[in-house]
């Protein structure tokens, strides 16, 4: 299957390495991709993706890490309009913030997503907030940082 991890502006670093580890130790074939040749993390460490200004058509996986940087873009249309080319993707996941990209691109209109109670009014604006660790709605998979949730992520990509 063909993945990739989202990057964009003030993502969490952290959130991001943990995607990476978990596509990596799973051997998944994975591209770092982005909107942008640049993006900064939430600390303004400079990242650059593999690819970037691309189509996200023609992957299977699509992951996009938690970040600050969601809660500006999630009004971004320009953005949305990239998040939204990854439609066919098979399996989306959006690790706590980064959901609400998903959210406001229309994937979850009439679903249920999980994220960090502190945000759940921002999630309430496109679909039903879920106090679960993880929450399947469709091919969208939401998920907070657990142990459970990433247990769970690794049972559905390894079958």
């Amino acid at each position: 299957m063909k993945s990739c991890i989202v990057l964009y502006d003030r993502v969490n670093l952290l959130s991001f390495a943990k995607i990476y580890d978990f596509f990596t130790k799973n051997k998944l074939d994975f591209e770092v991709v982005s909107l942008s040749e640049v993006v900064l993390d939430e600390r303004g460490f400079e990242l650059r993706a593999e690819r970037h200004s691309e189509s996200l058509y023609a992957y299977d996986i699509v992951a996009i890490p938690s970040g600050i940087g969601a809660l500006n873009l999630r009004y971004d249309d320009i953005f949305l309009s990239w998040i939204k080319s990854g439609l066919e993707a098979n399996l989306k996941i959006g690790l706590d913030l980064g959901i609400l990209l998903f959210a406001s691109a229309g994937f979850l209109d009439g679903g249920k997503a999980a994220i960090r109670g502190g945000y759940k009014n921002a999630l309430s604006e496109f679909c039903e907030y879920s106090s679960e660790d993880f929450c399947e709605y469709g091919r969208v998979l939401s998920m907070t940082d657990t142990k459970t949730s990433w247990a769970y992520l690794e049972s559905k990509i390894n079958g």
